[in-house]
């Protein structure tokens, strides 16, 4: 790929901010790098516990993860071409996860998905740091917060997730992926 065939792909970054097995609020972000369009969610440690307590969520964070950028990601397929996802989860799991959400979805298979790791290896920066990672710190930081209180200073543009959500679709890829 030459630089210039590199410079008119969008990437969109998904990054977290505190592992999903971490006894903290975790933050799961995007971040587009042309338009610097942001997006995230935040996962209290109170919906980790019951999704650990209810659907044994802790052997499969994969799946969570998966779940979780599926929510982030189906109203703005069109604002990128490539998608890295930071390996903060298995990302083979992820992936195919992330497949299984989206099977039948055109706009979807036409993105190309990597890993952080791959995004370095073709670039050849060891040291590249994830596009979404403040943005990701800032989802779990103030996300939980009352709209007022989120509000100051950059706008944060939060999606509302609970157990209801996420079990509808681990209940999903159950069928899809077994």
């Amino acid at each position: 790929m030459d630089e210039k065939e590199k410079d008119e792909k969008r990437y969109m970054h998904i990054d977290t901010s505190c592992k999903l097995h971490e006894n903290k609020n975790t933050g799961i972000a995007y971040k587009t790098t042309d338009k610097e369009i942001h997006k995230g969610l935040v996962l209290s440690k109170k919906l980790k516990k019951e999704l650990k307590r209810d659907l044994n969520a802790d052997k499969d964070y994969g799946r969570i993860y998966a779940i979780c950028i599926h929510y982030l990601i189906k109203d703005d397929l069109a604002i990128f071409d490539k998608l890295v996802i930071c390996g903060d989860e298995d990302y083979k799991r992820t992936k195919k996860y992330l497949d299984g959400l989206f099977e039948g979805d055109k706009e979807y298979s036409k993105k190309e998905i990597m890993s952080l790791y791959e995004l370095r290896k073709t670039t050849g920066k060891k040291k590249l740091k994830s596009y979404a990672d403040n943005a990701a710190r800032a989802y779990r930081r103030r996300g939980l917060k009352s709209f007022a209180r989120r509000q100051k200073s950059v706008q944060l543009n939060v999606v509302e997730i609970n157990y209801k959500r996420i079990k509808e679709k681990w209940m999903e890829i159950e069928r899809k992926c077994k």
